[in-house]
């Protein structure tokens, strides 16, 4: 196991230094700041990409694919919530990765908000619904913790909470197994990979 920074991986750089991921995150809680503003986190995330902004040695080291064309997309006029891939192939971690912070800031929205927060997100750069519900499930959980549960306790209030919010939507029952694991197992129990 990891017990401290490494340095020098597979991009090079000195220990202590944070990713493209965490970079995109303090863009989002630095936005979230001012409100919940997509056009204004749009912009956050063009100039991370393009002038280096929240970067740990002024330089773009790392980007995804998808989120690298959402933020072209971007770039080029297309409205934020639009950015996102759609496609099977677009999805992706990137916006799992970056997700937290919205977590405090839609903590006290009824359930639906909450999901339309997270899918407005997600969308900027990964617009699949399997991306979108990941992030979901994710700030479910973040929420409940925040809210003072141990996370065993927050894992499966969660299970019930998702199962109680998809009653009657009619999202694709295919995307919805792929989680199955999570809604219905123990994922404590998996086997590290």
């Amino acid at each position: 196991p990891v017990t401290n920074m490494r340095s020098f991986g597979t991009h090079e750089q000195p220990e202590g230094t944070w990713s493209d991921d965490s970079s995109l995150t303090f863009c989002l809680a630095e936005s979230l700041c001012k409100g919940f503003d997509l056009s204004d986190l749009a912009q956050r995330f063009q100039q991370w990409n393009y002038q280096a902004y929240w970067t740990p040695h002024d330089e773009v080291f790392d980007i995804g694919m998808s989120t690298a064309q959402a933020i072209d997309k971007l770039r080029k006029g297309e409205q934020p919530i639009l950015a996102g891939g759609r496609g099977e192939s677009s999805n992706g971690n990137g916006s799992l990765m970056r997700i937290l912070p919205l977590a405090f800031y839609i903590q006290n929205l009824p359930i639906e908000e909450r999901f339309e927060r997270v899918k407005k997100v997600s969308s900027l750069t990964h617009g699949h619904f399997r991306s979108i519900f990941a992030c979901f499930i994710y700030t479910e959980v973040a929420i409940l913790l925040i809210r003072g549960r141990n996370p065993q306790s927050a894992y499966t209030e969660m299970q019930g909470i998702v199962a109680n919010f998809l009653v009657g939507r009619f999202f694709h029952a295919k995307e919805i197994g792929l989680f199955d694991r999570v809604l219905h197992g123990n994922i404590s129990e998996e086997a590290e990979s």
